[in-house]
C-alpha cells in the first residue's frame, strides 16, 4: 500500500497503516505509541480507523530515534 499525503502537509491525518508505511515501522508500533499516550488519535476515517496527525507521529518517532541513538 502506498501512503499519500494530502495538501494539509504536517497536519495530514493518517490511519495506522499509512503511518506505519511512512515511518517504516509495524502497525502494532503505531498502536503501541497510542496506547502509551505518546500520540493521540484526532478522529476516525469512514471505516472507523483511528487517524493521527503526521506532525505528532514525526515528533514521537524522532524522539524514539534519538533515545535509541539512531538519529538521522
Amino acid at each position: 500500500m502506498d501512503a499519500i499525503l494530502s495538501t494539509d502537509g504536517i497536519d495530514s491525518l493518517l490511519n495506522t497503516i499509512e503511518a506505519s508505511t511512512i515511518f517504516g515501522v509495524q502497525a502494532a508500533t503505531i498502536r503501541k505509541w497510542a496506547s502509551l499516550g505518546k500520540i493521540e488519535a484526532q478522529g476516525q476515517d469512514p471505516q472507523g480507523r483511528k487517524l493521527y496527525r503526521l506532525i505528532d507521529l514525526a515528533r514521537y518517532e524522532n524522539q524514539t530515534r534519538n533515545a535509541a541513538g539512531r538519529a538521522t
